[in-house]
């Protein structure tokens, strides 16, 4: 403990010296009076520190308001009796400290299909406060997960300010599958999964970027194939793909076929999961996999080291693309329209704003 106290000391130490030795380059190079610059530097350095002051309060708020959705999902899941666990960046912080990650700014949780599916049958047990967001929910709605959202919000994540979709704030909810043992099968069921999806972000232009690193022919095939399939049947397509994974499985491995961090690493032992413990977050009760330090280990390696400060990323939503009560209906309303139905890499969207109704 000590050792990580004095760790932690010496790069705060560390971090201080280097802004004191930036600080004395930018007066030995600055011509005016010293007490001149130094009201400036102070002036400037307020200002910024208010400004992170309230986004930090902002963030705060927002994760506050999260856990709401997270305990109206545990309130529904532990009445029916459906497993669902804490995952992510939210299980690391419940583990690491018993509440968020400092910089996180969403709820991550996952359910094995059988209860997923059970879940989606049960919208109208939520209160009225929240909407589950699926694609039997939502029509524009593309996602192969599903998302609680809360009623009255407003999260504005970029990619999704041309659609009209809610825009509440909200956690997510994953479905896991079982998968076979054979790894030539499992790269099969990822590959496949990711290209039906990539065709189906391509065509909602909501897609991350396309074509890295693709040779032309792959990039000609795609475009074309992305023009001619419509959209139900991608839809049906993506979820043949988890039918067929569940299919070659001997239900002892499980996996996130949707999940942020891809093969293999969002492949498991069920047996990791089962049906689950009780870990605290944010003082509350919540769940968490049974075997949960085990996956943990699997997935991210020493989790409880803290990542470098550049890798702490989260939404990037600005502050005032967030909004905590009395958004309505007809402010989800596209902000803009995007051209193009592919996001080509090194080149974005281009974005046509919508005139006001």
């Amino acid at each position: 403990m000590n050792s990580k106290m004095n760790t932690t000391e010496e790069k705060e130490n560390l971090l201080l010296n280097t802004a004191a030795d930036t600080a004395f380059e930018v007066l030995t190079n600055y011509e005016g009076s010293a007490e001149n610059l130094r009201e400036i530097i102070e002036k400037k350095l307020k200002d910024k520190l208010d400004k992170k002051s309230k986004s930090d309060a902002k963030l705060r708020k927002l994760q506050k308001t999260e856990l709401e959705v997270l305990m109206e999902l545990d309130r529904v899941c532990r009445k029916h009796n459906l497993r669902y666990y804490i995952v992510g960046g939210t299980l690391i912080g419940a583990a690491r400290t018993g509440g968020f990650i400092p910089w996180d700014d969403d709820i991550d949780v996952s359910m094995p299909r059988e209860d997923f599916n059970k879940l989606l049958k049960l919208k109208d047990e939520f209160s009225s406060d929240y909407f589950l967001q699926t694609h039997k929910t939502e029509k524009e709605c593309y996602f192969f997960y599903a998302k609680l959202r809360k009623n009255g919000t407003y999260f504005g994540e970029d990619k999704f300010e041309h659609t009209g979709i809610h825009k509440g704030i909200f956690m997510d909810i994953f479905p896991l599958d079982y998968i076979s043992d054979k790894s030539f099968i499992q790269k099969l069921c990822f590959k496949s999964f990711s290209l039906i999806n990539a065709f189906i972000c391509s065509k909602k232009k909501t897609s991350e970027f396309l074509y890295k690193n693709m040779s032309l022919p792959f990039i000609v095939t795609f475009r074309f194939i992305q023009c001619i399939l419509p959209l139900p049947l991608l839809y049906g397509l993506r979820s043949l793909t988890a039918k067929l994974t569940k299919a070659f499985s001997n239900k002892k491995l499980i996996a996130s076929l949707a999940g942020f961090h891809g093969y293999p690493k969002e492949i498991s032992f069920f047996e990791l999961w089962a049906e689950g413990t009780d870990i605290e977050f944010e003082g509350k009760t919540v769940r968490a996999p049974k075997e949960y330090k085990k996956l943990l280990n699997h997935m991210f390696g020493d989790y409880m080291q803290l990542p470098p400060i550049e890798e702490r990323i989260n939404h990037t939503v600005a502050d005032e693309n967030i909004i905590f009560e009395g958004v309505k209906k007809e402010d989800y309303k596209p902000k803009f329209r995007r051209k193009r139905s592919h996001r080509y890499y090194g080149v974005d969207y281009d974005i046509i704003p919508l005139k006001k109704q």
